[in-house]
């Protein structure tokens, strides 16, 4: 047996429950992991390659991570060592980031993250206390494969209607989520 081939029946006796488990998370935190290794470069082509790395790396100690932890956590921490693994090997690139400021903007990049969730939570709590025409009328909108026109036409009102109540709908939603947060005492 080739240690390819080796390896490929190591792979396919991981349990199917846990892999699935950790690709849902990496898919749902990817976007926001892309983000946090672009704060940290300069150069876009870097943060792919960064990024790509780090999947990787991510998908090797996939057994190491703790469910009943953040997910988005434990991924920035691989994420900022492979920065800084990148930075240190690209050293005699012209434009490179020192360590310290490296640390400071994945410490501020991780700040923003925790705002963003605290914004989110609100908005869905938020969502949650209009009226149940008003969260269709949303949901619709910007939830939906339809046009506003489209949802206009189906509620049986103008578009520029539509386009009204979605403004009132967006300031009162706006307001209820920086009053819950100025409640809490998160930053906004």
């Amino acid at each position: 047996m080739s240690t390819n081939e080796s390896q490929f029946e190591r792979g396919s006796s991981r349990d199917d429950t846990v892999t699935e488990a950790f690709v849902t998370q990496l898919m749902e935190h990817r976007h926001r992991l892309y983000a946090f290794i672009a704060k940290q470069l300069a150069n876009a082509t870097d943060v792919e390659d960064v990024f790509q790395k780090t999947s990787l790396v991510l998908w090797q100690k996939m057994e190491q991570f703790d469910a009943t932890r953040s997910f988005f956590h434990w991924a920035c921490g691989i994420a900022f060592n492979e920065v800084r693994n990148f930075l240190t090997t690209q050293r005699r690139s012209r434009l490179h980031f020192d360590a310290e400021l490296v640390e400071l903007l994945a410490a501020e990049a991780q700040e923003e993250e925790g705002l963003s969730e605290a914004r989110l939570q609100a908005l869905r709590a938020c969502v949650g206390h209009l009226p149940d025409r008003q969260q269709r009328i949303l949901q619709d909108c910007y939830g939906g494969s339809a046009t506003v026109s489209e949802v206009a036409h189906g509620l049986g009102r103008s578009r520029d209607a539509l386009y009204k109540q979605l403004a009132r709908l967006r300031q009162r939603l706006l307001d209820c989520i920086r009053g819950r947060l100025a409640r809490e005492g998160v930053g906004q």
